[in-house]
């Protein structure tokens, strides 16, 4: 659906900033628009990449690639200019703004597509590049930073940002760049991410409150599938989704292959070391040679290796080879490593149609066969289903709820690169999946809405997507998906055209927020303006459609603002779904409002009963006679509210902190610590590929440490005062469990843009951890090539009082009230930074650490 009032246009004189992660290949341009205003791009020629590329459709074109060169090297098959070796971007851009085209794959027309605002124009940025070996694309901070810098200068009106990592932070460059591009009049779409179902999978700049973060979900309709064909009999003639393998030749280079369907016999249901196995699983040598010799054999999958149960048939005689799968749908079979290589194409078809064609061979019947790249089936789409893929909250700042909202993201058919390096070449079509390919979706209905509505600002469009956006949504299981699922939940365009209210916010409140985070792109001059204008910092209170308290211990007041955009004036009352045991008054419950004039209110949150330390979720919906303007409201009710850290200086003080109270009932602080820093000087030199991994012999640098079940904390930190030079080094830390039937896995990252690093872990368990050291880069001044650094590490335990700290507090609390937690400490040596915890004890036992951070 688009707005209504943009029906006759499309987006017309809107432009759209593409990058997306990759590129653009361009399609054909038969219509001509009228000329964009204000625009100041260019077509940046290179390699394959002429000036005539660009048309009224795509009017500009740049690639940013120094920082990638200065990183590593570049895959040979990418091209040094705009053009697309990818298909991610010229995927991702005719989504949002395609011109409607018919579309083949592989010389079968599927239909005609259609971009969701096909007369916007479009202007691509590429600033991610292949590295050799790789199938996906890496992407400099430097050249992402300022590829948004470039678009906003341009004059885009919409950027779409397909990019993005599982970093909790939202101070990266990009976050920056994109909050800035928010403030001067842009509008960003950010794919939400593809690491879900796990919640607290989005990262960076996902978490920032200046994008739209976009979710994926299905769509109904129906989409095309690979699939063989099956001539006869007429019981079973008709098409069988399949999937090709991954290390048999390609059925595009071979064509059609048409043969009579065998069953293999290997007569052994005994596999080594006495396993069992089957006799049609072609682990063995095959008895029935005549009958496969020149057909296509049937296998049933399980038993070995995919590449073993192929070569065995083609041992045989087979042209090729169909593996059913056990259960379930087909997949896609690779080789194990040291694999012999085959020579006959091979494809997995669903356990269910594999049985089936058991079936008809059993009654000797005569099944005939074709495997071709161009043959299809249409499979019907379940709408409105969260994909399992899509990245779920809360964000990196959880008080900003994320994601935003869904849009569609599974099998969505779309343009491609025939130029593609890492996929089949050759094809300009291709449906893809993920919520790079949501995120267009939503970035062509913002296009339409800025065609429509030329003074919204970026908050407004936000704001309107999300107010107007419904929640009948589910997950896979049809259980009801959640805020954390879809943020506000599905978009509805034409709803979105007409609001009704919009939460709009100023520069001065950006800049509040980023005071609230640290952002270091803020000074503290224009903070103190800030804070003696009256600006909360807290990022609760930014003026966000949706409203989030990830720590709610005594009744808790947001304050928010409305405008009317509408033509007319209108009075809203307020509807409350509360979240469960969460008390909710909004004042006041009524607003009249001018149109084009805006109206404040207060939310006030109270809990009153319920568990404690989970996310509650309700809604807070503005009703009028004609608009329904709903904003969801996300809690986390806790015992207690206590700073996460405090920080203090000297060898001898105090200090003091307050602490807020979610129960009634005893209380009592724990002394751990103060412990020093344990301080380990290394080297590393600068990673070539600016690629981190646990193998790499250059570039990296590795310190250890043990841990057992009395540790209750592990710091590791870097310091950008503590490297040799302007460096940039970033930190990964890994855990190996001292249960060896258990895998090592990566236990934190820390990568801002300088050195600057630190890696926090409660209750660290028992094993071994490791701090990678990366040289992402360093500073080429620096005599040494690389950097000499001082990685500091601090542990505290449960049971951990050296005697130099002490700390005293209320007794017995009552819910909803406030104390004070006063520390002293003495004795502490110079030249040194000391760390350790106050814990917090309810009747349910310690429930969370106050970290105490000392220098002297």
């Amino acid at each position: 659906d688009r707005p209504r009032a943009c029906t006759s246009t499309w987006g017309e004189g809107t432009i759209l900033g593409q990058w997306l992660c990759r590129r653009f290949d361009k399609k054909e341009d038969i219509q001509v628009f009228s000329a964009p205003e204000n625009w100041n791009g260019i077509c940046q020629t290179g390699p394959q990449f002429t000036e005539a590329d660009c048309n009224n459709k795509m009017i500009g074109a740049r690639f940013f690639v120094s920082g990638a060169q200065a990183s590593g090297p570049i895959d040979n098959g990418e091209i040094l200019s705009p053009r697309d070796v990818d298909g991610h971007g010229t995927h991702t851009a005719t989504t949002a703004a395609g011109n409607k085209v018919r579309a083949s794959i592989y010389g079968t027309l599927l239909g005609k597509v259609e971009g969701i605002a096909p007369q916007a124009h479009v202007a691509t940025y590429k600033a991610c590049w292949l590295r050799p070996g790789t199938t996906r694309a890496n992407c400099n901070t430097s050249d992402l930073a300022n590829a948004i810098d470039m678009a906003v200068a341009d004059g885009v009106d919409i950027i779409n940002y397909s990019v993005g990592n599982t970093m909790l932070t939202v101070t990266a460059p990009d976050d920056l760049a994109l909050l800035a591009a928010a403030k001067a009049g842009v509008l960003t779409l950010v794919a939400g991410g593809n690491d879900g179902p796990n919640f607290q999978t989005l990262g960076s700049p996902s978490g920032n409150p200046a994008v739209i973060t976009v979710a994926a979900s299905s769509r109904d309709g129906q989409h095309s599938v690979e699939a063989i064909q099956i001539d006869s009999p007429a019981s079973v003639a008709g098409n069988y989704a399949s999937k090709e393998a991954s290390f048999t030749p390609a059925l595009i280079d071979r064509g059609p292959v048409n043969g009579q369907l065998v069953l293999v016999d290997d007569d052994d249901d005994t596999l080594d070391a006495n396993n069992t196995g089957g006799t049609i699983d072609g682990c063995q040598l095959l008895i029935n040679n005549d009958e496969i010799s020149g057909n296509i054999a049937l296998i049933e999958r399980g038993g070995c290796e995919f590449s073993e149960k192929i070569a065995n048939a083609e041992d045989a005689g087979a042209i090729a080879v169909i593996v059913f799968n056990v259960s379930g749908d087909p997949i896609v079979m690779n080789a194990n490593s040291g694999f012999r290589a085959v020579n006959i194409p091979a494809v997995m078809i669903g356990g269910a149609d594999g049985n089936l064609l058991i079936t008809e061979l059993d009654a000797n019947e005569i099944i005939n066969v074709v495997l071709d790249k161009g043959i299809f089936l249409s499979v019907a789409d379940n709408g409105n289903v969260m994909a399992s893929f899509s990245s779920r909250g809360p964000g990196p700042n959880q008080d900003i709820l994320k994601p935003d909202v869904t849009a569609p993201g599974v099998n969505i058919l779309a343009g491609y690169s025939p130029d593609s390096i890492s996929a089949a070449s050759g094809e300009s079509f291709a449906y893809l999946s993920g919520t790079s390919m949501s995120a267009p979706h939503v970035a062509g209905v913002a296009a339409l809405l800025k065609q429509g509505h030329p003074d919204w600002s970026p908050a407004a469009i936000k704001s309107a997507l999300m107010t107007t956006a419904r929640q009948d949504v589910t997950l896979p299981n049809d259980s009801p998906a959640i805020p954390f699922d879809y943020g506000s939940g599905h978009i509805v365009p034409n709803d979105a055209n007409d609001p009704g209210l919009v939460y709009d916010i100023t520069d001065d409140e950006y800049d509040a927020y980023s005071c609230g985070v640290a952002a270091p792109n803020i000074s503290q001059t224009r903070c103190d303006e800030l804070a003696l204008g009256g600006f909360s910092f807290a990022s609760a209170d930014l003026n966000q459609p949706s409203i989030s308290v990830s720590r709610l211990s005594r009744a808790r007041t947001i304050s928010r603002r409305v405008t009317n955009v509408s033509d007319t004036s209108a009075t809203y009352a307020a509807e409350i779904e509360m979240p469960p045991g969460v008390t909710v008054q909004v004042s006041p419950a009524s607003l009249t409002i001018p149109a084009g004039q805006t109206a404040n209110f207060d939310v006030t949150l109270s809990l009153m009963s319920g568990p404690l330390d989970a996310f509650r979720f309700g809604s807070l919906t503005w009703v009028s006679n004609d608009h329904r303007v709903r904003s969801v409201i996300s809690t986390r009710p806790v015992s207690i509210d206590a700073p996460s850290e405090v920080l203090s200086s000297g060898g001898d003080g105090s200090l003091s902190f307050p602490i807020d109270f979610g129960y009634g009932g005893s209380y009592s602080t724990g002394v751990h610590g103060l412990n020093p820093a344990l301080i380990s000087d290394g080297f590393v030199a600068p990673d070539p590929d600016k690629i981190f991994s646990v193998f790499d012999t250059v570039g990296v640098e590795a310190w250890s440490i043990n841990t057992d079940a009395d540790d209750a904390f592990l710091r590791f930190a870097l310091f950008d005062a503590l490297t040799e030079g302007n460096d940039d080094l970033d930190l990964y830390v890994y855990f190996c469990p001292v249960d060896t039937n258990l895998d090592c896995y990566q236990a934190g990252v820390s990568g801002e843009a300088t050195s600057q690093e630190q890696v926090d872990i409660f209750n660290p368990g028992t094993g071994t951890y490791t701090a990678y050291i990366h040289g992402f880069e360093t500073d080429a001044a620096n005599a040494s090539g690389g950097t000499n650094y001082q990685l500091l590490t601090w542990t505290f335990g449960f049971v951990d009082d050296p005697g130099n700290m002490s700390a005293t507090g209320p007794v017995f609390v009552n819910p909803g009230t406030s104390g004070d937690i006063t520390v002293d400490w003495n004795g502490l040596a110079p030249n040194n930074l000391y760390l350790g915890g106050i814990s917090h004890n309810t009747p349910d036992g310690l429930v969370g650490f106050t970290l105490i951070n000392i220098a002297n």
